[in-house]
């Protein structure tokens, strides 16, 4: 999988990763990062070796969503615009699956236009 320089996540989460075990580090092993935006907050975990994440947004600490083992990624792309517009985008291996989008700034958002099963 493709996946940007750390100091890149870091600076689109403002977080160091924090390993799954204290002696594994990037790109071995998951690997999570945080960022809370006001009552927003984001949780994303990376293993970049098994080309997996998952992720979990909260809103005033209660968890809305969680996509959960995201398999088969391909890479991730930090996206940067000057709108102010901050994200992470993972795309699947195949080409046929619409990305994830995970805004960072100016707010937290996500969003995955899911096909219909079946659908290519």
């Amino acid at each position: 999988m493709e996946i940007p320089e750390p100091a890149e996540l870091i600076r689109l989460f403002e977080d160091e990763p924090e390993s799954e075990y204290e002696d594994v580090h990037w790109p071995v092993g998951l690997h999570s990062f945080r960022l809370t935006q006001g009552s927003a907050s984001v949780l994303c975990s990376i293993d970049p070796l098994a080309s997996e994440a998952y992720i979990s947004l909260y809103a005033d600490g209660e968890e809305i969503a969680y996509l959960g083992r995201l398999r088969r990624l391909g890479r991730l792309s930090v996206e940067r615009e000057r709108s102010g517009y901050e994200g992470l985008t993972l795309w699947f291996q195949e080409d046929f699956r619409e990305p994830v989008m995970l805004q960072t700034k100016p707010t937290i958002r996500l969003a995955w236009d899911v096909k219909s099963f079946g659908e290519t």
